[in-house]
């Protein structure tokens, strides 16, 4: 059997969109910017390495493509990863169809979300992997070539290189990313990060020179690169540099992160900006001081909810679109989802759009249980008591009064009464649809879509 020279990396793909199937939701592209980094940081290291995406393709499909262009089978080891639960069962397929395809062939599979909870667990689920990855692997990527064995968990710095798209099957269909700071550690309950330190933030200059060296690597063409960072949380010196850097180098590109509505300082907005921030993902989850308190996020809820305020009045006055997401939490009930709305009209015309859904409990037995009994305390209860062992997501009925069934209509009005199609293409666009994806194609798209699973209004504000 011939065997290619490539280090070849996928990222597993979704049998069917993770919120609600229908056509705009399997138009979104994810960069698997973590297996990214590993790939180029072997590709640095002299080795051929490809990073191809599942996304919304059949596993056999892409284990075929794979075939055709000569880079399966390989001599190395194929590095999964696998990005979320929701792609645990394409994961699953391909696997099975790899091994079948070549007995030979050493599956090392990472995702610190899906693999770091209990590698034990994950093990039943994919008999046919060879190592599990449990942490970040930038410090061990060079020994899975050579087969070492499962990993204690891990944390890892920041990588200091920039990013090469290029090493992206079809890299032009995706918008690029930076990866500003890893760790949050802010202790939220529903996160998977709480526990993480924040580490500080990539140094402006070197922010800067990633933005001209990736927007060389697409040929100079227009770029949204994303600034991953679970709590992008940058100083007015920090911000003021990244300014003066981009201005230096002479760059003009928008760029989009997230944080939490009550860290980042209102005056910090006007340098980011200028620096090309146009879209900021806000986790605002809740307005009912109540909610706010059940989740952790604050034992100040009136102080959380003026900062969020400020900020959305920073970001409106400085040309920044704020996308804020809603989390209906566990005891949720009419009185708290009022409290939420409410804050909400009255912060509107700040607010581009809105991400709502319910609370979900990720992960295997070993960890979701834990979650699941504070959530019951609260008045919640899982719609099934076998998903965490099965899948790794247990959804849940959030009260007496909201069933899972109530709170997904919630989520779809609440997400409607904020955001029409206009500015849902305006925000997918920017990050998740093709870069190649028209305004003309997503209403040829809306028209092919059943209505009342889109998120957005297609009436005008």
């Amino acid at each position: 059997m011939n065997r290619s020279n490539y280090v070849v990396f996928v990222s597993a793909g979704l049998i069917s969109p993770k919120k609600r199937d229908h056509v705009l939701a399997r138009r979104q592209l994810y960069l698997n910017y973590g297996a990214l980094s590993l790939a180029t940081k072997l590709h640095y290291l002299g080795h051929k390495t490809v990073l191809i995406h599942g996304d919304h393709m059949l596993p056999g499909q892409v284990l075929a493509e794979m075939k055709a262009s000569g880079k399966f089978p390989s001599k190395y080891p194929l590095m999964l990863s696998i990005p979320s639960f929701y792609a645990l069962s394409w994961a699953q397929q391909f696997c099975q169809l790899a091994k079948a395809a070549d007995p030979d062939c050493k599956l090392v599979v990472g995702g610190r979300w899906v693999v770091g909870p209990d590698p034990a667990w994950l093990q039943t689920k994919l008999p046919e992997v060879d190592t599990l990855a449990p942490g970040l692997s930038e410090p061990y990527i060079v020994g899975f070539l050579n087969g070492n064995q499962i990993l204690n968990h891990i944390e890892a710095p920041t990588p200091n290189f920039t990013l090469n798209h290029q090493l992206v099957e079809n890299y032009s269909h995706y918008q690029p990313s930076i990866e500003a700071s890893r760790g949050c550690g802010m202790g939220c309950m529903f996160c998977e990060e709480r526990n993480i330190p924040i580490e500080k933030l990539v140094s402006p200059l070197n922010i800067a020179k990633s933005l001209s060296q990736i927007q060389e690597q697409y040929g100079g063409e227009k770029i949204h690169p994303y600034f991953q960072s679970s709590m992008f949380l940058p100083t007015s010196k920090w911000a003021a540099s990244l300014a003066e850097n981009t201005r230096r180098l002479d760059l003009d590109i928008s760029w989009r992160t997230e944080t939490r509505v009550d860290v980042m300082q209102t005056s910090t907005v006007e340098s980011l900006a200028e620096a090309g921030l146009k879209i900021l993902d806000l986790g605002l989850e809740t307005a009912s001081p109540k909610q706010i308190l059940s989740m952790d996020k604050t034992d100040k809820p009136d102080r959380y909810l003026r900062k969020a305020e400020e900020l959305l009045e920073a970001c409106k006055k400085n040309g920044v679109m704020a996308k804020v997401n809603v989390l209906l939490y566990a005891g949720e009930t009419e009185s708290t989802l009022k409290e939420t709305q409410d804050w909400l009209d009255h912060n509107s015309s700040n607010i581009t759009g809105v991400s709502v859904g319910p609370v979900i409990a990720y992960g295997p037995p070993k960890t979701a249980e834990v979650l699941i009994k504070d959530w019951i305390v609260l008045g919640a209860r899982p719609i099934d008591n076998n998903s965490a062992d099965q899948t790794g997501i247990t959804m849940m009925h959030l009260s007496k009064d909201i069933d899972s069934t109530e709170a997904e209509s919630i989520s779809l009005n609440l997400s409607r009464r904020y955001m029409n199609a206009d500015d849902y293409f305006a925000l997918k666009s920017f990050s998740y649809y093709p870069r190649n994806y028209s305004r003309s194609d997503f209403s040829r798209d809306i028209e092919a879509s059943e209505k009342n699973n889109l998120p957005f209004s297609t009436q005008n504000k």
